[in-house]
């Protein structure tokens, strides 16, 4: 019986081509964008997962409070871990790490003339390989990071420099603060990309004394903000509570900061709940999996209302079969067993596209999924789920209509009563392009958000002007430098600041109107041509340009006059840290420093001559404007030349300001990419079955389409006839969707400082896309239909 229905399946498919063709690309469109986001949100959901010790692992973070500001910190002391278990029996084991966030560069004792940059450098505990589940692929686990100057390589980086040599014992020369010999102790397996610790290079904790920076790391007393991350093994996850109640006890010796309030959060529930670094991928997860939701729904609507449409064709065959004695249980399971042969090929397309849509999908939301994840037995699992829910779904209502044909009524050809389900699919149509005109609406919005930020007035003059940062390798030379830079035919004027614009600052806290009261002070240390390369606009003008430069002189913007309680004319009072006084000497206009998804903060400029020594010695960045209609290719390469007089190991890196600012974006415009992508499969869907539902409505139609012409009418009049009714539908579904769409980006703009008002034309444009779609869907068939000789569909009967 099994047999005959997987026949008669397939035969159904091969004779009914071009309605096989939408069900089942409409189906695996649907899949594979579900299945793409399945995988995305158990990645993300599984982080950390695979560690043996996972759910007894905890990493130790702080908040804390100066005044009425508070601060989050992710990073402890050194001491950090060790105290807590010498004074904790519930903590088995401790181990820390610190990232080292500079590149690094690398090259091998064979050749040292040959360097590479590398990035991911880890420092590590020496018990790093048995807290953690890391594998080593050679070395032991207890000595690879017993001794300092010790290295450990993931396999990536093995490979990149010794290819099929084994590493072992060898010397890698790594410049961080300086340049030092590591010996390779140890290969690791590649971190799996749902780690939250990611390395390509593992460097023994005990390096750290005997390295410049690793000695300033590693000097913070007591339990407070840090460099490290300071995980914690507990006897037993239910152990957190009284670890956290014992921190919070710690007497004040034991404490770097007063008013410290400690927490721990579970490694599996570190990546999801980090207040720390780019947490877009996190607002993802509560979008795609609902968008994700509603295009499978279209595919589904698609294939249940295209096949209870077709029902008049299968009336007869359920007829017979139920006069030769089958029940209704065992017609429903044939149409089910049709649903899930049609569900299995759509399954399979799907995963198909599903494989090669991933790496636009992760390059777009910058985003690494390692390709043995989409193998692995949590997604098989997930996606065996999905595709039995599917069949079930698919299959329920066609199978439901179709079995409940009474057979006296279908062998007469009386169907008029019986096939009903003309309502449903008018629901099914409009609830389509409701979805589609949704997405619409919420893509233009979007897209008008991030068009108001890149054209928005910063009050500063972003254009034309590079940044190149320059590292402590310059020495005394950054001042040459910065001439030879400046004394180019294309640099109109050069600058220095301690960071790249949109890339950091310095926090003050300033004494506040009482004892208690502090305010936080953003602050930047820059030199005195940054205010003119910058183009930033005086509200009160300094008395002379000398004036400004000194080190006990501030100059602050318009924010900070309010927020520290000053006088409308603060120019010559002071502001105290509580350790030093700053004499004000000038107060900017308002400009976004940071991005604008917040609005201004108090903000200080410390300026210092331009002539000092002491810029590179810790670092900073250069910001030179460029002349316009400069050959941008021939001004670089002469800065490069530049650059590598100065420094010959350090890469040559620059960003221009505007893409630095459009880099703050990057999450709402990855939204944007994905959205857009998201938009045209829905509209692709909802036009799909609006064709396949239009010609059979139509087919439906032909006599009376023929007797119709035969009375006089013109063609106009028929394709209008035709087309009425669907537009009607497409109308009423951009009425449903325009408050919901609303509604969901009112909420989405709140997120923003500087947002925009949602116009009305959106809607009006959503509508007019909906429309124009639909009636270019619907005049094939119609005007098909209308120009077909009225004789043909009348001598059929």
């Amino acid at each position: 019986m099994l047999r005959n229905y997987i026949k008669i399946a397939l035969r159904n498919l091969t004779k009914q081509k071009m309605y096989s063709l939408i069900n089942i690309s409409g189906l695996a469109i649907g899949l594979a964008v579900c299945m793409t986001i399945l995988m995305y949100v158990s990645h993300e959901m599984t982080y950390d997962s695979f560690q043996a010790n996972g759910k007894r692992i905890y990493k130790l973070q702080a908040q804390i409070k100066i005044g009425g500001n508070i601060m989050n910190t992710a990073y402890m002391s050194y001491v950090t871990g060790p105290m807590v278990k010498q004074r904790q029996p519930r903590v088995e084991q401790f181990s820390r790490t610190m990232k080292y966030s500079k590149q690094v560069l690398v090259s091998l004792e064979a050749n040292p003339h040959q360097k590479f940059a590398g990035e991911k450098l880890l420092f590590a505990d020496q018990n790093f390989f048995d807290f953690f589940s890391f594998r080593l692929v050679s070395g032991s686990k207890t000595d690879v990071l017993s001794k300092p100057f010790s290295v450990v390589l993931s396999k990536d980086m093995a490979d990149k420099y010794f290819g099929a040599e084994n590493p072992i014992g060898k010397v890698l020369t790594i410049k961080t603060d300086s340049t030092y010999n590591y010996q390779v102790t140890g290969v690791a397996e590649n971190s799996p990309s749902n780690s939250s610790i990611d390395y390509n290079f593992i460097v023994s904790g005990p390096t750290l004394q005997a390295t410049k920076e690793g000695k300033k790391a590693i000097s913070t007393q007591g339990i407070g903000p840090g460099s490290f991350d300071n995980y914690l093994l507990l006897n037993q996850p239910a152990d957190t509570a009284a670890v956290r109640a014992d921190l919070q006890s710690l007497p004040a010796k034991d404490v770097s900061m007063e008013g410290e309030i400690f927490s721990l959060t579970a490694l599996t529930d570190a990546h999801l709940n980090s207040n720390y670094g780019d947490s877009s991928n996190t607002k993802y997860l509560k979008i795609f999996p609902l968008v994700a939701v509603l295009i499978l729904l279209l595919a589904l609507v698609n294939y249940m209302s295209l096949s209870t449409a077709r029902s008049t064709l299968r009336a007869k065959e359920v007829g017979v079969r139920k006069v030769s004695g089958a029940s209704r249980k065992t017609i429903a399971l044939q149409f089910y067993v049709e649903s899930g042969i049609f569900t299995l090929i759509s399954f399979i397309l799907g995963y198909l596209l599903c494989y090669a849509f991933k790496p636009w999908f992760t390059n777009t939301l910058q985003l690494k999924i390692d390709n043995t994840f989409l193998y692995s037995p949590l997604v098989l699992a997930l996606f065996v789920a999905m595709f039995l829910l599917t069949g079930l779904i698919a299959g329920s209502y066609p199978s439901l209509v179709l079995s409940a044909f009474k057979p006296i009524a279908t062998l007469k050809g009386k169907m008029s009563k019986q096939t009903g389900g003309v309502a449903v699919r008018k629901v099914f149509t409009t609830l389509q392009f409701a979805i589609s005109v949704g997405l619409i609406i919420c893509g233009i919005i979007i897209d008008r958000q991030l068009y108001y930020f890149r054209h928005a007035d910063t009050g500063m003059d972003r254009e034309n002007i590079v940044m190149i940062p320059v590292s402590n390798s310059f020495g005394d030379n950054y001042p040459a430098f910065k001439q030879d830079i400046q004394s180019l035919a294309g640099i109109a004027n050069t600058a220095t600041s301690h960071y790249a614009m949109f890339k950091g600052y310095d926090m003050n806290f300033i004494n506040g109107k009482t004892k208690d009261e502090s305010v936080a002070l953003s602050a930047l240390s820059v030199d005195n041509h940054y205010i003119n390369t910058l183009n930033l606009k005086w509200k009160i003008a300094p008395v002379s340009e000398a004036s400004m430069r000194g080190y006990n002189k501030v100059v602050i913007n318009e924010e900070a006059i309010g927020k520290l309680h000053l006088t409308p004319n603060p120019v010559g009072s002071y502001i105290n840290t509580g350790n030093e006084k700053f004499q004000i000497t000038g107060v900017l206009k308002n400009f976004n420093f940071s991005s604008m998804q917040s609005t201004i903060a108090p903000l200080g400029l410390f300026i210092a001559p331009d002539t000092t020594k002491n810029w590179a010695k810790v670092g900073c960045s250069m910001f030179a404007k460029i002349k316009p209609n400069t050959n941008l290719p021939t001004l670089l390469a002469s800065m490069e030349s530049i650059y590598r007089k100065y420094d010959s190991d350090t890469p040559f890196s620059y960003t221009f300001m505007d893409d630095a600012f459009n880099e703050q974006y990057k999450a709402e415009d990855r939204l944007a990419s994905i959205f857009s992508i998201f938009t045209y499969i829905t509209v692709l869907l909802a036009t799909m079955g609006l064709f396949g539902l239009t010609a059979f409505t139509i087919e439906q139609r032909n006599k009376e389409i023929g007797i119709r012409k035969i009375l006089g009418a013109s063609l106009t009049t028929i394709t209008s006839l035709l087309s009425v009714d669907f537009i009607k539908l497409v109308v009423i579904s951009v009425i449903i969707a325009s408050p919901v769409a609303w509604w969901a980006m009112h909420n989405w703009l709140q997120n923003f400082a500087y947002r925009i008002s949602i116009p009305w034309w959106v809607f009006g444009a959503a509508g007019v896309i909906a429309v124009f779609t639909a009636v270019v869907t619907i005049s094939y068939h119609a005007l098909k239909a209308a120009i077909a000789n009225p004789v043909a569909s009348l001598r059929s009967e």
